[in-house]
């Protein structure tokens, strides 16, 4: 199982970050240039061949590219993502993505197909197989739906879905944004730094009609605005302990943050640094076939 690791920012500052990635083998490339900008980005490509040394691979990485950010004195930083080449999930047109299935009880996740007459039904979400990196059978995946239909479910909860604001980050196909429609948020922000993906999730999101409740962006942090009453981040490890400590900035006072993407050998490294660092308090943890994920407050 290969890893993609991906990092980007202005031509110059990757330039030099390149050089000093000589031993993961990068490769560099020039990114298009999207018409309203007037900078030159760069981007770096690193494979990684197995699961078995990717958090330590990341690390070293990630250790890397914050010392050039500090040297450079660059602010944004670089932007990291990272993707699975042969993702767990079903890939485009995989047989195991070809039948409707349900994830949780109350939602059924349904492959688009030309015949297929876009859905009503409050159960059901289409998804295009096509770019099915994020179909909802993964188990961070599977723990971020049942804790939001938890939360969708508990009317003790001062903080619920029903009519609430949502922030999916890292959103991928945007399942979960679509997903906390369904569940009953008022609307939701998908933001998505790989750009294939970002626009994969409109197409979903425009499958499923919420064209006009839920605003996918592409990027990080910088272009989301304001607060959210539910932050969901199914992200890696790395990519949550770069970009975690922004998640309190962009809650709710009574908010919920629901974050998975990392082991359950991981889980007591990712408690400590958001109760340390983040300034949140984990209420409750989840686990399933070996993953796990948190449901986080505000520090009092």
């Amino acid at each position: 199982m290969q890893f993609e690791i991906t990092i980007e920012g202005p031509f110059t500052p990757v330039s030099k970050l390149h050089s000093k990635l000589d031993s993961f083998s990068p490769v560099m490339k020039e990114v298009p240039v999207h018409s309203d900008e007037n900078r030159e980005r760069g981007r770096i490509i690193i494979v990684i061949p197995g699961e078995d040394i990717l958090d330590q691979e990341l690390s070293s990485i990630s250790g890397i590219v914050t010392e050039t950010e500090r040297a450079l004195s660059l602010d944004p930083g670089f932007d990291i993502r990272v993707r699975n080449l042969a993702y767990s999930e079903p890939s485009a047109g995989s047989s195991q993505f070809a039948e409707p299935f349900n994830p949780i009880p109350s939602i059924t996740i349904q492959p688009w197909t030309p015949e297929l007459a876009r859905t009503t039904d409050p159960k059901t979400i289409i998804i295009d197989p096509h770019h099915a990196f994020g179909t909802g059978k993964h188990p961070s995946t599977l723990l971020c739906l049942t804790i939001m239909d938890l939360i969708a479910n508990n009317t003790s909860r001062a903080s619920n879905i029903k009519g609430c604001k949502v922030l999916d980050f890292g959103c991928g196909t945007g399942l979960l944004a679509i997903a906390a429609i369904k569940m009953g948020a008022e609307t939701a922000m998908g933001v998505e730094l790989d750009a294939q993906a970002a626009r994969a999730a409109k197409t979903n999101v425009a499958l499923n009609r919420f064209s006009q409740r839920i605003d996918i962006r592409e990027g990080s942090w910088e272009v989301v605005n304001g607060k959210f009453d539910l932050v969901l981040a199914n992200l890696v490890i790395s990519v949550l302990l770069r970009t975690g400590k922004s998640i309190p900035r962009h809650l709710t006072q009574s908010g919920a943050a629901v974050v998975s993407g990392f082991g359950e050998n991981q889980a007591d490294e990712m408690k400590r640094f958001f109760e340390e660092e983040a300034g949140l308090t984990v209420t409750r943890r989840f686990t399933l076939k070996g993953w796990s994920a948190f449901v986080m407050v505000q520090s009092r």
